[in-house]
């Protein structure tokens, strides 16, 4: 089989890797798309994370090869996701594998670590974590199943009610999603703050208001913060109201600033999210077996499983995106 695994200079390289008859209770799914995400760029240079000769990739959709069980079947479209967790905790059990106690986010989650994920042709995973893909739902969509989840559940934490005024930092995949998440909620007030101006203008194209960072507005009564920069949760705290509160998301592995006074004056309350939980996962599904998340407009890049073309498009995601938004890996082209 073949897979992009990481190689000890931090880059991609396309090799053969064993293959192995999928262990009892797992399932066989090869891969139609996969896309690159955010925390794929972070995490393919940070080797005390993703150590040489892992396999990236977490957002992942394609087709059952060998079944697990009675519950699906070869052939059937699947999206997968990819919290598997140890399956056995009192958070596992809740549906809360995000949070396992037992295996660390780094160690159960698919392509987010040490266990393989779906920058390949195929990806073994637990049978109770692959879902069937709604019918009529493209498999380049299901594909965002996972980040479209990482949107609700922040939303879901946040506390935020359809009257509040919002104010999402970043309009990349997570920000554009958590504005359509939000609008379905009911809440009107949204505004994205992003420094591109072609996501701005997908944003606008889809109804969402997009400024870029040196426009203000209004106080928020809650800031999302989907950057992850050094300044983001200093920033978010001065688009906030008194008493507001910040949803962090961005991922950051450096000392982060936060205004001690502005924190304390303001009486902020400052909420993580991380990733998703088994509810929002399956609510996600529920929205784009709807079509009510515009998915489509984000989607600007199919490349195929080569070191190249891969590695090419995160040094630009890294670095100046450009046109570029969502790039998904296509293993079969």
């Amino acid at each position: 089989m073949r897979a992009l695994v990481v190689t000890e200079e931090r880059g991609l390289c396309l090799a053969e890797v064993e293959e192995r008859e999928p262990a009892p209770g797992w399932v066989r799914v090869d891969v139609a798309f996969c896309a690159i995400c955010g925390s794929d760029l972070h995490l393919r240079a940070m080797p005390h994370v993703v150590p040489a000769g892992a396999v990236l990739g977490h957002e992942i959709s394609g087709h059952v090869a060998a079944p697990g069980g009675e519950r699906l079947a070869a052939g059937q479209a699947v999206v997968v996701w990819p919290k598997a967790g140890c399956g056995d905790c009192d958070e596992c059990r809740a549906g809360d594998n995000h949070l396992c106690a037992v295996q660390p986010w780094h160690q159960s989650s698919l392509g987010l670590g040490t266990r393989p994920g779906g920058y390949a042709e195929s990806i073994d995973v637990p049978e109770h974590t692959v879902y069937a893909v709604p019918d009529g739902v493209p498999l380049e969509h299901a594909a965002l199943t996972e980040p479209l989840s990482c949107a609700i559940h922040a939303v879901d934490r946040s506390g935020v009610s359809a009257t509040d005024t919002v104010t999402v930092l970043g309009g990349g995949t997570v920000g554009f999603l958590l504005a359509h998440v939000l609008r379905l909620r009911g809440v009107e007030d949204v505004w994205v703050v992003e420094p591109n101006a072609v996501r701005r203008a997908r944003l606008a194209a889809t109804g969402i208001t997009a400024v870029d960072v040196d426009e203000r507005t209004a106080d928020a009564d809650v800031v999302f913060e989907c950057v992850g920069s050094v300044t983001a949760l200093a920033e978010s705290a001065r688009r906030l109201r008194t008493r507001g509160t910040i949803v962090a998301l961005g991922v950051n592995e450096r000392p982060t600033e936060l205004d001690s006074v502005a924190l304390i004056t303001k009486e902020i309350r400052i909420v993580g999210s991380f990733a998703q939980n088994r509810g929002a996962f399956e609510a996600a599904l529920g929205l784009l077996a709807g079509g009510n998340v515009p998915v489509e407009r984000i989607i600007t890049d199919i490349v195929p499983l080569d070191g190249g073309p891969v590695t090419t498009m995160m040094d630009a995601l890294t670095g100046r995106p450009g046109d570029h938004q969502v790039v998904m890996i296509a293993p079969g082209r």
